[in-house]
């Protein structure tokens, strides 16, 4: 019994001292989970904001690439933050603009994924769309984006970069108003100044393909000068792109995406190929050496029908700046119609006048003594219109007449080029050199053919060339007076019936100004040679750098160009 009484107690403690070592050892096991949950529950409780405003602060600085503000969001980010590879992989896909949508927010406890949409505008103007996902976790009780390569795309790891590679597809034509293609070689050989307005299509070298960026290459086809270089990506279509995963090295880790190509696009042009090689012929069988510049316009519209440089190089025709010699007497008269003289009004014409001490003469010396002013006009007295101007206009209503007929104004053609260049004068010296062409007044054969199509059709309207895609138009028409032109109209008339030009042999129906425009500071200058003129629907400007008298010089080119078409 005693036996059985000690085993039994033995049995019993053993029984008695297990059971509370069991019931602390849970009890303690349920504290412990009991404290965890208790403190998870309390950090996320006490988390400040959730995984939706942090993922959508990210993608929204992400899209707006405020990459600083990325890093106040982010854990685990690179050293140097988040800003080095975006950028490298924005340069990478030449990306243009990337578009970011938040989709959904999936929470696990203390960490999170945030899904969203990615539309990225890259190289050669194609568009990549795709899915990615933003690992989220808490620190410091708030939730942050946990940074790696594959936050920017999915398949992306470190030491891996993005590689394009492309396809281009067939390219489109620069075409003439009628649908000629003028970039082919037929039009080129028919008139060489169509490469100088069309520009030409040439091999990429690899600093011309760096700077169009991806996916250029060197070896490409691309434009150059012209139509060709300012519509590039027009008439480049979009090739086809190959975007992988590369790196390290070489290694080609995955294809993230195959766009499509799109064919390039023809550009629509206002050039007339008839006025154009009308032209063309006219300048190549002149008898002078010197080099000529001419642009035809239609005054209905302003479209530039024709434009001819002799040598090329360079379009002197839209781009060059040139003095205007008497050409911009048209400008000083309409200035003094608006003081109220009229072709019929008596005006001097004699063989020099002496403005603040600065002899002005004519050329030859020439003098009319007691004459009209429209014959004054034609015959280009220059001591008359120097004699009104300052007596009856200042430097700002010259200007102001300038800016009539588009100097000054910027308009856009779709292709380099410029107008006419005027700055208001402030003394008496300079008025009188501005009235004739001979101060700081400048033109070139587009502002002076667009000047004289304003005289044809009653309003200046700002040149158009590259008709379709027409590029937004920045210069404004101009809206000339009955007055101006019942004043301008025969004067200009009389230049070729009676006047500078009545020898040339014009067909009926052509008004126009003769021009001769010294420049140099040589003691016997040299001379440009300036025709302006209108015939109908088409007005025109020619010029011959350095030829001497414009009545001489230019006007039989025009004759010609006339006569040819």
């Amino acid at each position: 019994m005693p036996g059985r009484e000690r085993g039994g107690r033995r049995a019993g403690g053993g029984r008695q001292s297990g059971g509370p070592a069991v019931t602390i050892a849970v009890v303690a096991a349920l504290a412990t989970l009991v404290l965890a949950v208790g403190i998870g529950t309390f950090l996320l409780v006490h988390v400040t904001g959730s995984p939706q405003e942090t993922a959508s602060t990210f993608l929204t600085d992400w899209q707006a690439r405020d990459y600083g503000d990325m890093h106040g969001v982010t854990v685990n980010a690179p050293v140097g933050g988040v800003a080095g590879p975006l950028k490298a992989t924005a340069a990478e896909l030449n990306l243009r603009s990337i578009h970011l949508t938040l989709g959904t927010v999936t929470q696990n406890g203390s960490s999170a994924q945030a899904k969203f949409t990615a539309t990225a505008e890259i190289a050669g103007g194609q568009v990549w769309k795709y899915q990615g996902e933003l690992p989220m976790v808490i620190s410091n009780r708030h939730w942050f984006v946990s940074w790696s390569p594959s936050v920017i795309y999915p398949a992306l790891q470190a030491g891996e970069r993005f590689v394009l590679s492309a396809v281009w597809p067939a390219r489109g034509q620069v075409l003439a108003a009628d649908g000629t293609v003028l970039s082919s070689p037929k039009a080129v050989a028919q008139s060489g100044s169509i490469a100088l307005v069309t520009g030409n299509v040439v091999r990429a070298t690899a600093a011309q393909a760096k700077k169009l960026g991806p996916p250029y290459q060197a070896g490409d086809l691309i434009g150059l000068g012209g139509v060709e270089q300012a519509y590039e990506q027009q008439l480049a279509g979009r090739p086809a792109l190959t975007i992988r995963v590369e790196g390290p090295g070489d290694k080609i880790d995955a294809t993230a995406a195959t766009l499509p190509a799109t064919a390039g696009v023809s550009v629509r042009t206002s050039l007339v190929m008839r006025d154009q090689l009308a032209a063309s012929a006219a300048v190549r069988d002149a008898t002078t050496t010197k080099p000529i510049d001419f642009v035809a316009i239609q005054p209905s519209t302003g479209r530039v029908l024709a434009v001819i440089d002799r040598p090329g190089g360079f379009d002197r025709a839209i781009q060059g700046v040139f003095p205007p010699g008497s050409t911009f007497k048209v400008v000083t008269a309409s200035a003094l119609t608006g003081t109220g003289l009229k072709p019929t009004s008596t005006v001097q014409c004699p063989a020099q006048v002496n403005i603040g001490g600065r002899i002005f003469h004519n050329f030859d010396n020439e003098q009319l003594g007691t004459t009209n002013l429209q014959t004054a006009f034609a015959v280009s007295c220059n001591s008359t219109f120097i004699t009104l101007a300052t007596q009856r206009l200042s430097g700002t209503t010259l200007a102001s007449s300038a800016a009539t007929f588009g100097f000054n104004a910027q308009p856009n053609l779709g292709i380099p080029a410029i107008l006419g260049k005027f700055t208001t004068p402030h003394t008496q010296v300079d008025l009188a050199a501005d009235a004739f062409g001979q101060g700081t007044d400048l033109v070139n054969p587009l502002s002076e053919a667009a000047m004289a199509a304003a005289v044809q059709s009653g309003t200046w309207r700002p040149p158009q060339f590259v008709l379709s895609p027409a590029p937004r138009q920045t210069a404004q028409a101009e809206t000339i007076s009955p007055a101006v032109l019942a004043a301008l109209r025969p004067m200009m008339r009389a230049v070729v019936t009676v006047g500078t030009a009545s020898h040339v042999g014009f067909p009926a129906g052509v008004f126009g100004k003769t021009g001769t425009a010294e420049f140099g500071s040589a003691q016997n200058p040299k001379a440009h040679a300036w025709f302006v003129g209108y015939r109908g629907d088409l007005a025109f400007a020619v010029l011959v750098e350095g030829g001497g008298v414009g009545a001489d010089a230019s006007a039989p080119i025009a004759n010609a160009f006339l006569r040819n078409l």
